[in-house]
């Protein structure tokens, strides 16, 4: 099966995009406009008998500064067009060396972004990449970027508060608390964990700090997506964006 070569809006997308997807089908909306950068959501549909693919991106535009804008689109990109690059892959050899009766449905690819906090300062969401390559189920991804929108940066866990605060120690105490609540939920009914990581993924959501860990990671696969909710009035001003947190 060929590509969609249907264009429903033309939009420019990173080079890295327009070479990997030449005939890609593309819708697009302004998510906040006004503000200093703006976002657009980029559906690019590729479809084959024994891969179907339903991939969304999300890319910032215009801002004061190009090159930081495009560093944080390719990072993006970066965590998405590989894995749907390996997938097509796979699961083409697959079929193709297949012997006797193919399979009645092609593999499945999934990636969606969820936007979870978006006002003139911050931009945060998570992207979930499912991918079903064979075996007993699927599996996801989960990336997430939380985005200074007047620096336009990504932020790390550790940027969104003052320097040399202990929020590890606020973080940890909330966590433990969370799991000793739903212990059977965790592996070793949550004894394998201890504390969070430098590189700690987490996203930021209304008026809370999301801390979220990997399939598989600290849970059975049943558990799903393990997240821990921190309010982040435990942080009071040490949360370097305490006066925009009920936007």
């Amino acid at each position: 099966m060929s590509l969609f070569s249907n264009i429903i809006i033309t939009l420019s997308l990173p080079l890295i995009l327009s070479e990997i997807y030449p005939q890609h089908m593309l819708t697009s909306f302004e998510l906040n406009k006004g503000n200093i950068v703006e976002v657009v959501e980029k559906s690019i549909g590729k479809n084959f008998s024994y891969l179907k693919e339903d991939i969304t991106i999300l890319e910032l535009k215009d801002g004061k500064d190009s090159n930081k804008v495009n560093l944080i689109n390719k990072k993006i990109s970066d965590d998405i067009i590989p894995k749907v690059q390996e997938a097509e892959k796979t699961s083409k050899e697959y079929f193709e060396n297949i012997e006797g009766v193919q399979p009645t449905f092609p593999y499945e690819i999934v990636s969606k972004p969820i936007i979870t906090k978006n006002n003139d300062n911050i931009l945060s969401f998570y992207n979930d990449y499912y991918e079903f390559l064979g075996g007993a189920h699927g599996m996801t991804t989960r990336t997430s970027y939380t985005i200074d929108k007047n620096k336009e940066i990504l932020l790390n866990l550790k940027d969104i508060f003052i320097l040399n605060y202990n929020y590890k120690e606020i973080i940890n105490k909330e966590i433990t608390k969370q799991i000793k609540s739903e212990p059977d939920k965790y592996f070793d009914s949550g004894s394998e964990f201890k504390g969070i990581e430098e590189n700690q993924n987490f996203y930021i959501k209304g008026k809370d700090l999301i801390i979220y860990y990997q399939l598989y990671d600290i849970a059975p696969y049943v558990a799903g997506i393990p997240e821990f909710k921190v309010p982040l009035s435990l942080f009071d001003k040490n949360f370097i964006y305490y006066d925009k947190i009920s936007d």
